[in-house]
């Protein structure tokens, strides 16, 4: 974890100009880090090369605290996840055959059908929006909120159609599980962990 910590200042600190993140010790964290989170490691000659995170939303969650009436509005419940701090290294080299950012993508796709997951909620920019909706997700903008850094975003929801991990595989050619679950890598893809 402390290679994602220093991955997550690097990307959206130091490269995306995230300040409010900013930590003396370089590492990005917030308090959703909870053992509750889900941290999706994209790796690739020992390197990280690709990060997201979900997390429950029967836990506290990011796109809950930006707006009290709105939290009544939001889909929650133990199937539905929030997807957050999702990004590739910049000038991220293919993995294979395979952008990063299509192996994220569909690693986390592929996580979260492993968890049974329903629905997701994410807090993101309009063209990210657009972007999901190219991979096939049915975005629905919940709201539009200001941060405190004066940036404009949307807080979006989408359900998980039962053929968007075949449709994500098929386009990106991705024949064989992404998943490694826990800490040890003798860990199997089939089962997510029992605290999910």
């Amino acid at each position: 974890m402390e290679q994602v910590w220093l991955f997550r200042h690097k990307r959206f600190v130091e490269q995306l100009g995230w300040k409010e993140l900013r930590r003396e010790d370089g590492r990005e964290r917030d308090q959703y880090d909870t053992a509750d989170a889900i941290h999706a490691v994209l790796v690739h000659r020992g390197q990280i090369v690709g990060y997201s995170r979900l997390i429950p939303t029967i836990r506290p969650h990011f796109a809950s605290s930006l707006h009290r009436s709105l939290s009544a509005r939001l889909p929650s419940g133990p199937s539905i996840f929030e997807w957050s701090r999702c990004a590739t290294a910049r000038n991220a080299l293919p993995v294979g055959a395979h952008a990063a950012s299509d192996l994220l993508m569909t690693g986390v796709l592929e996580c979260l059908v492993q968890l049974n997951a329903s629905a997701i909620v994410f807090v993101t920019y309009t063209p990210l929006v657009e972007m999901m909706r190219r991979r096939g997700y049915p975005v629905q903008c919940r709201d539009i909120v200001s941060l405190s850094n004066g940036d404009r975003v949307e807080i979006v929801s989408s359900s998980l159609p039962p053929d968007l991990l075949s449709l994500h595989r098929q386009r990106h050619g991705v024949t064989q599980s992404l998943l490694v679950w826990g800490r040890e890598r003798s860990a199997t893809a089939q089962r997510p962990p029992t605290a999910a």
